[in-house]
């Protein structure tokens, strides 16, 4: 299949320098991922008798809480598929916060043929994958845990969630609730610790799971620890990482999970930006009542 251009789902906000957003569902490519795609298509002319591409390449979906290294997840997933032999090539990545079937479908058209990598969050609509099980390439999913109270401190210290144990609670039963959809049709489960002491390892796993070499497992680890932007607005719009320091939308700075559709409709405002002062870390009673809330995900992992 050749690829048409200019592309549909190019996020014309970055081929512009500008940033988008943070919940912006186009997709960015770095220009290394575009050589990679253009050599694919390349090589497969360069074949004799080339095979003739399925409509629909294989999607790779990372599912998990933020701050529990999904991040880290999708980057691996995305540059092994940019680095290692693979038959389907290198993929497009996007976010898709609520995955639809359409969503899937029309960007793995524009894809011709190539894979989709997608990190996402919530509970998909129930015939997200009703095709690609037909397709004979199919879906892989990949998900990752942590204890939930680190990561809730991850989240104080960043400003996206307000001081309330209420909204908490709140906010990490609409967690779990999407995360048990996504782990039992998980190919993998990765724990957060292991990703952060033992990259390489779990890069190797990851590619035994995905079918694929893992000779540049040492190279690519270190290419995702080097990815975390420095100050910046909101995450890198390609790797989805969030910057180190915490300057952020005044919109996220008091915890609100915003609509995609909503942040769209704002994307093109000048963004109002706040520093974010270090919070208090959970205390010892409210990190009890997210141990007590969840005690099933936390024995199943571990955590005491």
């Amino acid at each position: 299949m050749e690829e048409i251009f200019p592309k549909l789902f190019d996020c014309p906000d970055y081929i512009q320098g500008k940033y988008c957003h943070a919940l912006c569902n186009y997709r960015h490519q770095t220009e290394e991922e575009k050589q990679a795609i253009e050599k694919y298509r390349e090589s497969l002319r360069l074949k004799l008798n080339p095979k003739k591409s399925n409509r629909f390449g294989p999607v790779y979906i990372i599912a998990g809480p933020e701050r529990s290294g999904t991040s880290w997840l999708f980057n691996a997933v995305r540059l092994l598929l940019v680095h290692q032999d693979s038959p389907f090539g290198p993929a497009d990545s996007y976010r898709l916060n609520h995955i639809t079937k359409n969503d899937i479908e029309t960007r793995l058209i524009e894809a011709c043929g190539r894979p989709l990598v997608v990190r996402t969050m919530r509970i998909p609509d129930a015939n997200w994958a009703e095709n690609l099980d037909r397709s004979g390439h199919g879906y892989m999913v990949f998900v990752s845990h942590r204890d939930l109270r680190d990561v809730i401190d991850d989240c104080l210290t960043i400003g996206w969630m307000k001081h309330d144990i209420g909204i908490i609670l709140s906010r990490l039963k609409a967690y779990m609730t999407a995360y048990e959809y996504w782990r039992p049709i998980a190919k993998g489960d990765f724990r957060y610790e292991s990703t952060q002491n033992e990259p390489v390892e779990q890069i190797k796993h990851l590619a035994r799971l995905m079918g694929i070499e893992s000779t540049h497992a040492e190279h690519i680890a270190r290419e995702i620890n080097s990815l975390r932007p420095g100050q910046a607005i909101g995450p890198d719009q390609v790797t989805k990482m969030w910057p180190a320091q915490r300057v952020i939308e005044t919109l996220r700075a008091n915890g609100n999970d915003k609509d995609e559709n909503e942040m769209d409709d704002k994307a093109h405002e000048a963004p109002t930006v706040v520093v974010v002062p270090e919070q208090a870390k959970l205390s010892e009673s409210e990190r009890k009542k997210i141990r007590d809330a969840h005690s099933d995900y936390h024995d199943r992992y571990g955590y005491v």
